[in-house]
């Protein structure tokens, strides 16, 4: 196995988690470690294993040693890191959204796809082993004939008045909790069911105009959403609905999709990641424990641990870098045969949030 070099721009919360995951990647080399500070290079070399830890994100995607870029950057940096990386022909696994507009997601998508680079968005819920096999058995027709999507993705770490910080409630974002959490929804749920969301009908809601800024006792206007609604429809017909908010005390990740069939449903829920909840009529419900006895064969890379171990949060990232890596050795990202969400999926999310935004914002249905 020859040994891939990768970047990691970035080491804030996400930035170390994609360092943790990749250390449980095989034949993965983390050469070269960006921060954003130049005070902050000394912890991050004495803490983490890489070759080279640096301020300067340009210098990672102009070193020929690197393949790979992971673009774990603040938002607005998104576009100059993919755009440069794509330039050097590096091969990329970024962080959500693709862009602060549809329309630099889309051109991002085309330069990667003109590259021929290989091209991943974190949208890593999808490669949960057990979501992955709910969409298999969906696909295999075992829910019957789908019926209704539902869910949500509910949080509680802004429910009160100063649960402020800027990069928690950031002042020029139009979408907070659309953007933040929902997209993760509708991209699993379009995966599960294996038809992209085609329509959205959304209603917003700020539930603190005005913030307080614990440290400082200043108020900030707030324009964004803590809690958005929407009903959604599939490019198959099926309907559906999901409610996402971080005002929900008691809900820490609670990430959940519901795929209700005429024959059975089928329910994911990320807090308890590692089972299927199965509904059936005239018989009890189950709770499948989702491992290598109880999936489909050709999903044992994604279910390392027997039931019971229950795998958490980043395994599921993990399974998305395996996945990725792994299509990087085949060559099975030219053919776009891979399970993990590519740019096109990123493409998809911002389209997504624009929907959302226009139908609150025009009280009607938006197309994607």
């Amino acid at each position: 196995m020859y040994q891939i070099n990768a970047a990691i721009i970035g080491m804030g919360f996400i930035g170390k988690l994609h360092y943790d995951a990749l250390r449980r990647v095989p034949g993965v080399r983390i050469r070269t470690l960006v921060v954003h500070r130049p005070e902050e290079i000394p912890a991050i070399r004495e803490y983490y294993d890489a070759d080279i830890v640096t301020d300067s994100w340009q210098e990672a995607v102009a070193d020929p040693a690197v393949q790979v870029i992971h673009n774990c950057t603040p938002n607005a940096l998104h576009d100059a890191v993919n755009a440069a990386a794509i330039a050097a022909g590096k091969h990329i696994y970024g962080e959500k959204p693709m862009s602060l507009t549809t329309a630099g997601a889309a051109e991002i998508l085309q330069k990667a796809q003109a590259a021929g680079i290989a091209h991943a968005i974190n949208y890593q819920y999808r490669m949960n082993g057990a979501v992955l096999e709910m969409r298999g058995r969906i696909a295999r027709g075992d829910a019957g004939r789908p019926l209704y999507v539902s869910g949500g993705y509910l949080q509680e770490s802004v429910a009160r008045k100063t649960d402020y910080t800027p990069r928690r409630i950031p002042e020029t974002s139009p979408a907070r909790a659309l953007l933040d959490i929902g997209v993760h929804w509708a991209d699993t749920a379009a995966f599960v069911l294996g038809a992209p969301i085609t329509r959205v009908y959304a209603r917003m809601y700020t539930h603190h105009p005005v913030r307080v800024d614990p440290a400082t006792g200043r108020e900030i206007a707030v324009h964004s959403d803590d809690t958005t609604a929407v009903m959604v429809e599939f490019a198959d017909g099926t309907p559906g609905s999901a409610l996402f908010s971080k005002c929900m005390l008691g809900h820490k990740n609670d990430l959940f999709v519901t795929v209700s069939g005429d024959v059975r449903e089928y329910g994911w829920y990320q807090e308890r990641c590692d089972w299927l909840q199965i509904g059936n009529r005239g018989l009890g419900n189950e709770r499948v424990y989702v491992d290598k006895a109880a999936a489909a064969p050709e999903l044992a890379p994604y279910l390392p641990l027997p039931a019971g171990h229950a795998p958490g949060w980043p395994d599921a990232l993990k399974n998305a870098l395996t996945a990725f890596y792994a299509s990087l050795r085949t060559e099975s990202y030219r053919k776009g045969d891979v399970p993990y969400a590519t740019f096109a999926d990123g493409v998809q999310g911002n389209r997504f949030v624009d929907a959302c935004l226009t139908s609150a914002r025009e009280n009607r249905w938006a197309e994607l």
